[in-house]
């Protein structure tokens, strides 16, 4: 983490989630431990992201169809 990026939230005091492994240090750790992770009240908005590469086999849609209805004069009268 960089000097500009904040460790906490401004308006929970909550620590904010790292970039990378690498940030989290023991002292990070007991920041958690006291304060507890942000719970998404940040002032400024985050970058947006680039979405990630998926599957083609993940991404496709499946189309389910709906049974038969059943008439009512199927079922025998009691």
């Amino acid at each position: 983490m960089t000097a500009d990026q904040p460790l906490v939230c401004p308006t929970c005091q909550g620590v904010l989630i790292a970039p990378d492994n690498s940030a989290y240090t023991a002292a990070r750790g007991r920041l958690i431990v006291s304060n507890g992770y942000c719970q998404g009240h940040r002032a400024e908005p985050q970058q947006p992201q680039a979405p990630a590469e998926t599957p083609a086999s993940t991404t496709a849609t499946v189309h389910l169809r709906r049974p038969a209805p059943v008439p009512a004069s199927a079922t025998p009268a009691p």
